[in-house]
């Protein structure tokens, strides 16, 4: 799974069926925020696909395309921080899959703390918990300096967040220019309202063993399209471990498969104008019944109920020989079973007729305005995201971070060990959610609704690919013609 960390269930009192009735009700952007901080790297029990409705008008095909990022000159030497001293910082931040990145975080800061005088403290929650905190202070007008979010939420907090576009300046200068799918996410507009740390990703983990045991021609290098996955996959299960994918509702993993999925196939949720749904096109009608022919030869069909959890522990049990994850897998597997780290390869996300994509929001951080100590605030952070400091941060997770420029994708910490390489990679061929159009408000709604991830559970569950498709063209139309 892409967050192992974030996957804490909500408590009764919240639950996602709850926010989901209360926001087909009508949802107006209070609500909106409240459903993203209940569904943000939670896990819940997935709730069963309601009857298709009529669909909209099929859109016109638009052409996917693969932005390419900027040259990346030398980064320059990190700035003196700002002596700020007898001040006080606090930064909010969600909690991170490798405890040992907290454990970095927590050391640079009494390094900037001793540096500038600031007396500086870090809290780690759990993500479901961290955008009601962040809720409160801004309507409180007091709380933490500095926040960590998700992609999308700058959106949702553009009223609350101080421009921070003298750093991300810096940033571009030194290192070159962001990638397509972390402006897209991080961008307000033309604003620069927080600063990219980049996201989470996945690749294909295989068995090296089983791809020899199932008869493919070279086990080196893995199936590179999504028919010829779904082809082997039929092989893995008639040896007893299947392909495993999550369909349920959680964050990481049913998204990665059904975003990339969906765009290797034609579709989009929208257009680049932001309100031309794009969902219902033939072509992915036609990947769609492709998936359906192959889902009970080759995949574990309890993968319906699956949370992003679930194919970890099924991967690590040999119960499964294929899924879409993280670097965690891997990351345990050295840990827990070297035999099994040893026998994985991992490969980047298939491609389709389309082309091939992946799913990929960058997180970011960002100054709250209710802070009393803005200028300390952008002292730490122009010191923090200067390769000096950055660098560390990214290493230390072992690829499980993708870096949000190009200017890192050649560390050490990449291609060091062959078997991480493929994420690094996956950052050239990153896909905002709401492609073609902007990761905004809307994109974070669809999103949470689990549009998309529902439009293939149903389709799954019926058997039925153009009703589930219809299905998820009018819910998409619904919150992108507003």
């Amino acid at each position: 799974m892409r967050g192992e960390s974030r996957g804490h269930r909500l408590s009764s009192k919240l639950t996602r069926r709850g926010l989901l009735r209360g926001l087909a009700v009508g949802a107006a952007a209070p609500a909106v925020s409240a459903l993203l901080a209940a569904c943000a790297r939670g896990q819940a029990t997935p709730t069963p696909a309601p009857q298709p409705t009529p669909t909209a008008a099929p859109a016109a095909q638009p052409t996917p395309t693969v932005a390419a990022a900027s040259p990346t000159p030398a980064a320059p030497p990190t700035p003196t921080p700002v002596v700020l001293k007898g001040t006080k910082l606090n930064i909010l931040f969600g909690t991170l899959f490798v405890p040992e990145t907290q454990d970095l975080m927590k050391q640079q800061l009494q390094e900037f703390g001793k540096e500038t005088g600031v007396e500086a403290t870090i809290d780690f929650i759990n993500w479901p918990d961290l955008q009601p905190k962040i809720s409160a202070a801004v309507q409180a007008g007091a709380g933490p300096d500095i926040v960590g979010m998700f992609d999308t939420w700058p959106s949702l907090y553009k009223d609350a967040l101080v421009d921070v576009a003298d750093i991300v300046q810096k940033r571009i200068k030194g290192e070159g220019d962001y990638f397509d799918w972390v402006k897209k996410t991080v961008m307000v507009g033309d604003q620069w309202l927080s600063i990219p740390i980049g996201a989470p990703t996945s690749a294909q983990v295989y068995r090296k063993s089983l791809l020899e045991k199932a008869g493919w021609p070279d086990p080196n290098n893995p199936p590179d399209t999504w028919e010829d996955l779904f082809k082997i996959g039929v092989e893995f299960k008639k040896l007893g471990m299947p392909l495993g994918q999550a369909f349920g509702h959680s964050t990481g993993d049913p998204p990665s498969f059904c975003y990339a999925f969906m765009w290797a196939y034609g579709a989009m949720e929208v257009e680049a104008d932001g309100k031309t749904v794009a969902f219902n096109k033939p072509q992915f009608v036609e990947g769609m019944k492709l998936l359906l022919s192959y889902w009970k030869p080759a995949f574990d069909e309890t993968g319906l109920s699956w949370d992003d959890a679930t194919n970890n522990r099924a991967f690590l049990a040999g119960q499964i020989g294929w899924t879409f994850n993280g670097s965690s897998i891997y990351i345990a597997a050295k840990k827990q079973a070297p035999d099994i780290a040893e026998d994985i390869i991992h490969h980047i996300f298939p491609k389709g007729p389309a082309g091939r994509f992946n799913n990929l929001g960058s997180w970011s951080v960002g100054i709250l305005k209710v802070s009393k100590n803005v200028a300390g605030a952008k002292a730490f952070l122009e010191w923090w995201t200067a390769p000096e400091q950055f660098r560390k941060w990214l290493e230390i997770q072992q690829g499980y971070q993708v870096a949000p420029t190009q200017y890192y994708l050649n560390d050490p910490y990449y291609k060091a060990d062959p078997k991480l390489v493929p994420y690094a990679e996956a950052a050239k061929y990153g896909r905002n959610k709401g492609y073609a159009g902007l990761g905004n408000e809307k994109a974070a709604e669809a999103f949470a609704r689990y549009v998309v991830v529902d439009t293939f559970a149903r389709a799954l569950q019926s058997g039925n690919a153009e009703e589930a498709i219809q299905w998820g063209a009018s819910e998409l139309e619904k919150i992108y013609s507003r």
